[in-house]
C-alpha cells in the first residue's frame, strides 16, 4: 500500500506540478504521513490518504489548523484520497474524496466537483500500470562496484592474503605516495580510488556505494554521475596529497562527494521532498566525519576534499532534467 501511494505522489509531483508534504505527527484516518500540495497564491490544495476501514476516524479540523501554520495559509482545499478493497456502498468522508480500489487500480466513487482531479489521478495510475517508466538498472554503480571488486582480487592475490592488503602491493598497483605523485606519477591520484587495504575497508565502501550510488545515479543521470563521482574522488586525493603525508587509498573520498551531491540535491529542492531529508543528509555526512576524526589511519583530509569537490561540482553541474 505504502509503494503505491508514493508512487501516486510522485507522478502528481512530476507530472502536475505538486509538491510533497510531510504530515507532522501519527493522526487517525491516515494511511500515509506522506501527501501532495500545490500552493496558489492565496489558497492551497492539499491531497491526502486514508485507509477504506478508518477513513472517518480523522479529525477534520485539527488537521485544518496543524495544514494552516505548516503552510501559512488559511483557505486550503482537502482532497481525501480513500484506498482499500472494494466495496458494496459508497463511502462517506468529513472531505472532497476519490476512493479507489487498488486491487482493480481503478476509481469507484469520487465527489462532484472532482472532475479533474479524478482524470489527474488516472492519468497517474494508467502510467504506474502500464509500465510507462521502465525501471532503470544503476549500471554505472555496479561497474564502479564491478572495478573495486576487481582490483581488490588483484590485491589480494599479489599480496598472498585475501583479509589485509600488502602495502608494497598497494603502492606497486598505484596507491597515493606524495613522494611519487611530486614525481609526475599523477594517475595515482585515480588509481588510489579504486585500491583498498583489506576486505573489511572494501565491504564497507562498497556497502555504502551500493546504498547512495542508485539515487544519485538516478536524480543526476549516468553522465553527471560519473562525473561527479571521478572529479571528487580526483579532489579527494589532491586534498590528502595537500595535508597529510600518509599513503593513501579507498573509494571514500569519491563517497563522501556523492554525500556532497546528495546535501545539495536535497538542499535544492526542499520545498519538494522536506527539510527532514536535509536533516538526514547532515547527520549522515557529520557521523562519517566525526567516526573519521575519532579513529587512527582514516584518512579525514580526504573525506572532507571528497565532500567539498563533490559539492561544488554539483553546483556546477546542476540537477538533471528530470527535477
Amino acid at each position: 500500500m505504502d509503494k503505491y501511494i508514493k508512487n501516486l505522489i510522485n507522478r502528481l509531483c512530476e507530472i502536475y506540478g505538486y509538491n510533497i508534504i510531510e504530515f507532522q505527527g501519527t493522526m487517525p484516518g491516515f494511511e500515509s504521513t506522506w501527501g501532495a500540495v500545490k500552493k496558489y497564491e492565496n489558497a492551497a490544495e492539499v491531497i491526502f490518504f486514508s485507509n477504506v476501514n478508518d477513513y472517518n476516524s480523522l479529525n477534520k479540523e485539527s488537521f485544518l489548523n496543524s495544514l494552516k501554520n505548516t503552510l501559512q495559509c488559511d483557505n486550503i482545499r482537502l482532497i481525501q484520497i480513500v484506498v482499500g478493497n472494494n466495496v458494496n456502498e459508497r463511502i462517506y468522508p468529513q472531505c472532497e474524496y476519490i476512493f479507489i480500489n487498488i486491487v482493480d487500480n481503478k476509481i469507484l466513487y469520487y465527489s462532484t466537483g472532482l472532475e479533474n482531479k479524478v482524470e489527474e489521478l488516472l492519468n497517474c495510475m494508467r502510467r504506474a500500470s502500464s509500465n510507462y517508466e521502465k525501471t532503470e538498472v544503476s549500471i554505472i554503480t555496479y561497474i564502479l562496484i564491478t572495478v573495486n571488486v576487481l582490483a581488490y582480487i588483484v590485491t589480494a592475490y599479489l599480496s598472498g592474503n585475501f583479509v589485509d592488503s600488502n602495502i608494497n602491493v598497494l603502492v606497486f598497483l598505484g596507491a597515493k605516495v606524495n613522494y611519487l605523485i611530486a614525481r609526475g606519477e599523477y594517475y595515482r591520484l585515480i588509481t588510489c580510488m579504486f585500491l583498498h587495504g583489506g576486505i573489511m575497508h572494501l565491504l564497507l565502501n562498497m556497502f555504502a556505494l551500493y546504498s547512495l550510488g542508485p539515487f544519485i545515479e538516478k536524480i543526476y543521470g549516468k553522465t553527471r554521475y560519473l562525473i561527479i563521482y571521478f572529479l571528487s574522488g580526483i579532489v579527494s586525493s589532491i586534498f590528502s596529497y595537500m595535508f597529510s603525508t600518509a599513503v593513501s587509498i579507498g573509494a571514500s573520498g569519491a563517497i563522501f562527494g556523492l554525500l556532497g551531491a546528495a546535501l545539495i540535491f536535497a538542499m535544492k529542492m526542499k520545498d519538494r521532498i522536506g527539510r527532514g531529508f536535509i536533516t538526514n543528509i547532515v547527520s549522515v555526512i557529520f557521523i562519517n566525519l566525526f567516526m573519521g576524526f575519532s579513529m587512527s589511519n582514516v584518512d579525514n583530509f580526504g573525506h572532507l576534499g571528497g565532500l567539498i569537490g563533490g559539492s561544488a561540482i554539483t553546483l556546477l553541474l546542476g540537477i538533471g532534467k528530470r527535477y
